[in-house]
This record gives C-alpha cells, sequence and structure tokens, in this order.
C-alpha cells in the first residue's frame, strides 16, 4: 500500500482497517483489475510507489467494497471468494482474487458498491467491467470452473428513494443487477494479450492517456451576461455561443475547458504525470487568454 494519511481525520478504526488490507496479488505478472488500467497509470504507479500518497477518505470506497466478502461468506459461497486464480498469457502469469464475484445456477456475478447512475435503464455497461468480468471469466475456465452469463450487481451507495418514485429510468431498488456481454474466448485471450503488450510497452516509453481513459468532459462555451451564464447548463458549441452572442447585446463568450475528471481527482498519479500537468497548464493559458 502507498502512504495512507488521514488528512481528514477520519476516526482510527477505519484508518487501521485500510491499514489491514488482506489483498495480495500473489505471484503474479499482472491481475485482472490491473490489466483494465491506463498503462500510463500502471507504468507511473510502479515508477513512484515510495512516493505515492493516499488519504484515507480516498480509500473508503475500496474499504465498503471489501464488505461483499462479508456477503459472500454469509451466502455460503466464500470458497470461490477466498481463491485466486492463476494463469499464463503471453509468457506472464496473470491472475484474479475473485473474493466478489459468486456463480449460482451458472451466472457468475460480481458484486459492486458504487453509484446510481450506472444503472439507470438506458445505461450500457461500463467498459472495465465488462472486460474485468470477462477476464475474470477466462481464468475461472483455465482452473476447472466456467459460467454460461455475467452480471454485475451493484449495491448502490447513493440510492434515493425520491427519485426512485418519480423517475422510472432510475433503479428502483437500492440493489440492481445489469447483465453483462460474454466475449468469446478467442477475443477474451486477444484482449489479455493486447494489454499485457501495452503495459510492457509503457515500461520503456509512456503512452499518453486516452479521453476516455481520462475521463474527459469536452471544452464548452458559454453566453454570458454580467456574471452568470445566459444558457443555463446546456452545452455550446463555439460556433453556436458565438451566433447567441452576437444576438444577444451586453453578452460575451466564455471559454470553459473541459476538465479531465480521473485526473483531476482519482489518479493517485497525477502529480507525478507530465500529460496532466501539460494538459492543466494550457487550460489555465486558455482560460487566461479568454478573458483577457
Amino acid at each position: 500500500m502507498s502512504k495512507l494519511t488521514n488528512k481528514s481525520g477520519l476516526p482510527e478504526a477505519l484508518v487501521k482497517a485500510m491499514l489491514s488490507d488482506p489483498y495480495n496479488a500473489g505471484h503474479s505478472d499482472f491481475t485482472a483489475t490491473g490489466l483494465i488500467k491506463p498503462s500510463r497509470i500502471v507504468a507511473l504507479e510502479k515508477r513512484h510507489h515510495h512516493e505515492i500518497e493516499e488519504d484515507a477518505e480516498d480509500g473508503l470506497y475500496r474499504l465498503y467494497g471489501q464488505v461483499a466478502h462479508g456477503i459472500l461468506e454469509r451466502a455460503n459461497m466464500a470458497d470461490l471468494a477466498e481463491k485466486r486464480f492463476f494463469s499464463e498469457f503471453s509468457g506472464k502469469r496473470v491472475s484474479a482474487q475473485l473474493d466478489t464475484l459468486s456463480i449460482v445456477d451458472g451466472v457468475l456475478s460480481d458484486f459492486k458498491f458504487t453509484t446510481s447512475w450506472g444503472f439507470k435503464l438506458d445505461s450500457p455497461p461500463k467498459p472495465e467491467w465488462v472486460a474485468q468480468l470477462n477476464i475474470q471469466l477466462e481464468l475461472l475456465r483455465r482452473n476447472g470452473l466456467d459460467a454460461k452469463s455475467l452480471q454485475i450487481i451493484g449495491l448502490l451507495r447513493d440510492w434515493q428513494i425520491r427519485e426512485a418514485k418519480y423517475n422510472q429510468n432510475y433503479p428502483q431498488t437500492p440493489v440492481a443487477v445489469q447483465a453483462i456481454p460474454m466475449w468469446s474466448r478467442e477475443q477474451t485471450v486477444s484482449f489479455i494479450e493486447m494489454r499485457i503488450a501495452s503495459h510492457l510497452a509503457a515500461e520503456k516509453e509512456l503512452p499518453l492517456c486516452s479521453p476516455d481513459e481520462r475521463w474527459a468532459k469536452p471544452d464548452q462555451w458559454a453566453v454570458v451576461k454580467g456574471k452568470r451564464a445566459i444558457n443555463g447548463g446546456v452545452q455550446l458549441s463555439q460556433e453556436l455561443a458565438e451566433s447567441i452572442c452576437a444576438k444577444s447585446p451586453g453578452t460575451r463568450v466564455e471559454y470553459r475547458p473541459g476538465e479531465s475528471t480521473r485526473c483531476a481527482s482519482y489518479c493517485a498519479v497525477a502529480q507525478f504525470c507530465s500529460q496532466f500537468k501539460r494538459q492543466s497548464q494550457n487550460n489555465a493559458t486558455e482560460g487566461s487568454e479568454e478573458s483577457a
């Protein structure tokens, strides 16, 4: 574990629980969760392992996720949850600790403490969840187990009964199930080998994180009068903003650079990342020029 701080002043019991995290990757070169992470982030984590700090507040959701292990134990499914599965791909040993997985009636389920937005009726499964479950399934198959279908069981930490009552597109219960598409074994193996190659290449030369990997939001332009945007929360293209501004006396166009949400709030190595620093500097410069 990286250095754990407690700047938020959380109760000491929670901090001690995080320090006692039983996670162990075993004798493996890659884990299933590590494979699907951006190669740049993984490489920077290896380079700066002893310099990374994490505040206890940022580790809370990981701690909550470990509660799912207890759910499986109470459901008498801990025999699967206790195991780490291994197999070799491209000469590298890949493993997965299936501490939140269960197989009942041929359905491989992964329990996740997560938010409600990803389980709205029109929300597709997260790509990283699709990849993770298919990788785990391949590891299970190579160790004598199998499943007919895949699903995520979301334990929705932010679920609101009022929102469920008035929005039929919102999850109607605080526990939601989402079917995960099952890849062919050939597709899964090809994906694993591709990710291994990407991570190995990143150890020699850092790639750039893609917009999707950065969870990047698009640049926006607002039409501002005084200190407030007259277009409310509607995203505008530069062309449309300029068109509206031309027809609205006393207004101006204000550029609002899109934020890379992962980099700004959820990346433990952002402080060591030249791509993030360069992007932040560019956004600050462009914002200053627009204001001028």
